[in-house]
C-alpha cells in the first residue's frame, strides 16, 4: 500500500511539472516587483569632542513614581554614571539605567557624570521632588530674598514666597543640621510646598559633588577590598569596595580603568561603585565605527571622522598611561596586550599605527643616530627616534628638528612599535604643570561673574543674568562700588541694562566692588582661566591660557596689548605663569578657528592666592628624589595632588611628625601649598577622618551654593 501511494504521488508531481513547463495553457509571467527604497537607520551624531546630551527626566521633575528613567546619549567610549550606578553607551552611545527613589532626601538630586579615558568631563545635575501623590507641590526657583521666616524664589511662572519655620527640613551639601538662613542669593532652589508653606528646601549645586570618575592604572586590590589606582599625573587613591567578587573578573591588576567613586561626607568613606575597563571604551568606538560604515549617508560619514579621531586619541590616552607606569608591576602584560588590540582595530579603520605622548624635558641628543630621550616630570626616561622629516611646531610655525636643543620642554607623539616620532611640539618658555592648571583655572571666577545686566534697582541694587539657558540671576548690592564702561568711569544708570558686564563682588556679602560693560565687537569674545606658558615678547601665539572647561587656547600678545593686575596696570614683562586671567579678558578671534592664535586686546589678571584645603588624604605615593606626593579630597570631591618635602611642616595638635606619619585615610585639619608648584608648606593632621558638618569655606558657609562660579577649590577651614 505504501509503494502504491508513493507512486500515485510521483505521478501526480511529474504531471505537474510538465504542466509548468510546457502546457498550451502557460500563465503569463508576472514582472518582478521593485524593491522599495529602504530609509537609512536613524544614528546620533558624534563628534570629536565629548558629549553628554540626556533625553530623560526631564528639568526639573515632579513625578508621583518611586522610579526614575535616565536616559540619553554620549560618546560611545565614554564611562556614564547615574548617582554611582554605571550605565555604559552602547556602539551609537545611548544609555540608560532606572534610577530608584532617595529615600533619604526630598528632594533630592541626580548626578549624571561622563569621562573619556583622555581626561574630558560633562555632567549634568537634576533636580526631582517626589510628590507622593498628596496636596504637596513641588516648586524650583532661584533665592532673591531669605529670612529666617520666608524664602523668596524667582520661578518660571514668577516670583513665589514661601513661609518657613523650625519644621521645614533644609538640605545643604556639606551641613548637618541647617536652616534658611544659610542659603545665600541666587541659589538655585527645589522646595516641596503645602499651601504657602515651605515643608522641605535643597539648594542644588551645579556640579557633582557626591560622585567622580577617576582614570589610571589598577595597581592592586586587597583582601579587605580596598583598590589602589594610580594616574600618570602622580596622583594615586586607595578606596574600598563593598563586593570584592564584582571587581575581579572586571580588570587585571596593570591595566588602565576608570572608577566611579563615592564619597561619604559623614564618614569620610571613599568608595568604587564601580569600574569600567579602558580597552571597553575601544571596543565601543570599533562598533560604533562599524555601525557607521554600513550606512550611507551624510551624517554616517562626519560620524566615521569623528569616531576615527577618538579611536585615536583614546589609544594614545591609554597607551601614554601604560608607557608611564612601566615601572609598576603588571604593566608590562597590560601594554603588550593593549598594543595588539589597538594595532588590530587601528588597522581595520585605516588610522595608522598605535602612538603614545611623552612630555619633558630633552636630556640628550644624538644627531647621527636620529635620537633624542626626553625625561618626564616622573616615570622613566623614553628614548625617541626622530629624524628632519619629523614635524616639529614652535608657536604654531613649523621649524627643522634640528633646531631642538637641550632642556628644551616638548611633547612627542611616536608610535610603540619602533619609538618613531610623528610630531614634536615644543613648548616655549616655563609652562604650568597640568595639574596645577587645571585646580588654578577652576579658581579664576571666584567672586566674579559675567553676564547680561537686566535690572538697576532704584535701591543700590543690580541683576545679572549669569546663564541664559537657565535664566540663572545674582543680585548685587551697589553702595560705593566702581562702575566702567570701556575702561572709563561712568555713573550706574538704567541705560546700561541688557549689556554684557563682569562684576566683582564680595562672596560673603554679596556686596559689588566692581562693575565693567563690556560691548565686544563682533569678531571679539571675552576668556578666563590660567595663564598656562608665557614668553615675554612678541611672537605668535606667545600666551597661552588654560580655560576652566580644560581647553588649552593660544593667543598673542603685543605692545598694544592693554594688561591690568588686580585692576592697576601693568607691562608684559609682569605676566607670570599661574596667573588668573580674569572673566573681562577680550581677545580677537581670527579666521580659522581656535586652530590658529588669536590676538589679546586686553588682559585682566591677578594673583593666585596661597592654596588652602581641608580634606581626607585618598593616596601617598613616593616620588623622584626624596619627594612624596599626597593626594586629598575636599569637601566638594575635589582631587589635589602636593608635593611634600623636608620642608614642608607636618604637625597634629602642636607635636612635629614626619612623611611617614601620612596614611590613606588621615584627616587634614588645614594644608597650605602653592598653587603653581603644588609645594605643600603646612600639613596640620586632624585626629580623626571626616569632614564633621557645618564648616565654613572662607569665611562663608559650605551650603552657600552660588551658581554662577566654582566652589574655590581648597579653601576649606575648619
Amino acid at each position: 500500500m505504501i509503494r502504491q501511494r508513493l507512486t500515485i504521488a510521483l505521478v501526480l508531481a511529474a504531471l505537474g511539472l510538465v504542466a509548468a513547463c510546457g502546457g498550451e495553457e502557460q500563465a503569463a509571467p508576472t514582472s518582478t516587483p521593485e524593491p522599495e527604497a529602504r530609509p537609512a537607520p536613524k544614528i546620533e551624531h558624534q563628534s570629536q569632542a565629548l558629549m553628554l546630551r540626556l533625553h530623560s527626566p526631564e528639568l526639573n521633575l515632579v513625578t508621583e513614581l518611586d522610579r526614575v528613567f535616565v536616559s540619553g546619549v554620549t560618546s560611545p567610549d565614554a564611562t556614564i554614571s547615574v548617582n554611582g550606578r554605571l550605565a555604559l553607551p552602547d556602539h551609537d552611545g545611548n544609555f540608560m539605567v532606572n534610577l530608584d527613589r532617595d529615600t533619604t532626601s526630598n528632594p533630592s538630586v541626580i548626578e549624571v557624570v561622563a569621562t573619556s579615558i583622555t581626561g574630558e568631563t560633562e555632567s549634568a545635575i537634576l533636580p526631582v521632588i517626589f510628590s507622593d501623590g498628596g496636596e504637596a507641590l513641588g516648586v524650583f526657583g532661584t533665592v532673591t530674598s531669605v529670612s529666617p521666616a520666608e524664602l523668596t524664589l524667582e520661578t518660571t511662572s514668577g516670583q513665589i514666597s514661601l513661609a518657613t519655620d523650625s519644621e521645614t527640613t533644609v538640605t545643604i551639601h556639606g551641613w548637618g543640621s541647617p536652616s534658611v538662613s544659610n542659603i545665600a542669593k541666587g541659589t538655585l532652589v527645589a522646595a516641596m510646598t503645602d499651601g504657602q508653606h515651605a515643608d522641605s528646601v535643597l539648594a542644588v549645586l551645579t556640579r557633582p559633588a557626591q560622585t567622580r570618575h577617576f582614570t589610571g592604572i589598577l595597581a592592586g586590590i586587597d583582601d579587605s577590598g580596598n583598590l589602589t589606582l594610580q594616574d600618570n599625573s602622580g596622583r594615586q587613591i586607595t578606596a574600598i569596595t563593598f563586593e570584592i567578587s564584582d571587581f575581579l573578573g572586571l580588570a587585571s591588576v596593570g591595566e588602565v580603568v576608570t572608577a566611579v567613586l563615592k564619597q561619604d561626607l559623614a564618614t569620610g568613606d571613599l568608595t568604587v561603585t564601580a569600574i569600567a575597563r579602558a580597552l571597553a571604551g575601544a571596543e565601543r568606538l570599533n562598533g560604533a565605527l562599524a555601525l557607521n560604515q554600513q550606512i550611507d549617508s551624510v551624517q554616517a560619514s562626519t560620524n566615521i571622522s569623528a569616531l576615527r579621531w577618538r579611536l585615536a586619541e583614546h589609544g594614545v590616552g591609554n597607551l601614554t598611561m601604560l608607557v608611564d607606569s612601566q615601572p609598576y608591576d603588571a604593566t608590562e602584560g597590560a601594554l603588550k596586550g593593549a598594543g595588539e588590540f589597538y594595532a588590530k582595530v587601528f588597522s581595520e579603520n585605516q588610522i595608522g599605527t598605535p602612538s603614545a605622548d611623552v612630555t619633558g624635558l630633552v636630556t640628550s641628543i644624538d644627531s647621527a643616530n636620529g635620537q633624542i630621550t626626553v625625561q618626564p616630570v616622573s616615570g622613566q626616561p623614553v628614548m625617541v627616534k626622530i629624524s628632519a622629516n619629523t614635524p616639529v611646531a614652535l608657536f604654531g610655525e613649523r621649524v627643522k628638528s634640528g633646531q631642538l636643543d637641550l632642556a628644551s620642554r616638548i611633547t612627542i607623539r611616536y608610535s610603540i612599535s619602533g619609538n618613531n616620532a610623528s610630531r614634536v611640539t615644543v613648548m616655549a618658555g616655563n609652562t604650568l604643570s597640568k595639574v596645577s592648571a587645571a585646580q588654578l583655572a577652576a579658581t579664576a571666577g571666584w567672586g566674579e561673574v559675567q553676564g547680561v545686566l537686566t535690572d538697576v534697582g532704584p535701591e543700590t541694587q543690580v541683576t545679572i543674568m549669569v546663564d541664559r539657558a537657565t535664566g540663572e540671576q545674582i543680585s548685587l548690592q551697589t553702595a560705593g562700588s566702581a562702575v566702567l564702561r570701556n575702561g572709563m568711569t561712568v555713573k550706574l544708570d538704567p541705560s546700561m541694562e541688557g549689556s554684557e558686564v563682569f562684576a566683582r563682588f564680595d562672596p560673603i556679602s554679596y556686596r559689588l566692588l566692581e562693575l565693567e560693560s563690556l560691548t565686544p565687537a563682533r569678531n571679539e569674545e571675552l576668556v578666563s582661566g590660567v595663564v598656562q606658558s608665557f614668553i615675554p615678547k612678541v611672537a605668535d601665539g606667545n600666551l597661552t591660557i588654560r580655560t576652566p572647561d580644560g581647553r588649552l587656547r593660544s593667543f598673542t600678545h603685543n605692545t598694544d596689548t592693554a594688561i591690568r593686575r588686580d585692576g592697576l596696570w601693568v607691562f608684559i614683562q609682569d605676566v607670570k605663569v599661574g596667573d588668573l586671567v580674569r572673566p573681562n579678558t577680550r581677545v580677537r578671534s581670527l579666521d580659522g578657528g581656535e586652530e590658529k592664535a588669536g590676538e589679546i586686546i586686553a588682559l585682566s589678571l591677578k594673583s593666585a592666592e596661597a592654596g588652602l584645603v581641608t580634606g581626607i588624604i585618598r593616596g601617598v605615593t613616593a616620588g623622584l628624589g626624596g619627594e612624596v606626593r599626597v593626594t586629598l579630597s575636599n569637601i566638594w570631591f575635589d582631587l589635589i595632588s602636593l608635593k611634600v618635602d623636608s620642608k614642608t611642616a607636618i604637625t597634629q595638635q602642636g607635636r612635629t611628625l614626619g612623611v611617614q606619619d601620612l596614611v590613606v585615610g588621615q584627616g587634614i585639619s588645614l594644608a597650605s601649598y602653592d598653587p603653581v608648584t603644588l609645594e605643600a608648606g603646612v600639613l596640620a593632621l586632624g585626629p580623626a577622618p571626616g569632614f564633621g558638618q557645618g564648616q565654613q569655606i572662607d569665611g562663608q558657609s559650605a551650603g552657600r551654593t552660588v551658581p554662577y562660579w566654582p566652589s574655590k577649590p581648597g579653601t576649606i577651614a575648619t
